[in-house]
């Protein structure tokens, strides 16, 4: 088996496992992922690609080509809301999205943690709800 090969059935055995991480570990390795191909073959709903050194999932079945890509139908792709195993904080945050006391969260390029509990607000919106520790 030459080199190539085994390179191919590594990357293939990496794409599988991937599957099984949760989001917050997924973020960490978008690259883990498979890229969309063009090849008009299905993707399901709920996969997870690497797109522009992202993670996305498609929100609905559909064909892989030029019209279906994340930039050319963004309505079907979500974004994977982790970066390096932390949530980033969504501009609507609901109360099943809210952050608890100390928890993390990316706004932007900066890095928070929450100062209160139940936390719906964004930086942005309450400021004394968060504490910046980078950025």
């Amino acid at each position: 088996m030459t080199l190539t090969e085994k390179a191919r059935k590594m990357r293939a055995a990496m794409e599988t496992a991937a599957v099984s991480l949760d989001d917050a570990t997924a973020s960490t390795a978008p690259e883990l992922f498979p890229r969309l191909k063009g090849d008009g073959s299905l993707v399901k709903a709920g996969t997870r690609i690497c797109w522009a050194g992202k993670l996305k999932r498609a929100a609905v079945d559909l064909w892989d080509n030029a019209e279906n890509t994340p930039d050319a139908t963004p309505t079907l792709w979500e974004d994977v809301l982790y970066r390096d195993g932390i949530r980033i904080i969504p501009e609507t945050i609901t109360v099943g999205l809210s952050f608890a006391k100390g928890e993390k969260g990316w706004w932007g390029d900066a890095l928070y943690a929450s100062t209160i509990d139940a936390n719906v607000y964004t930086p942005e919106q309450y400021p004394a709800g968060w504490e910046i520790i980078t950025g």
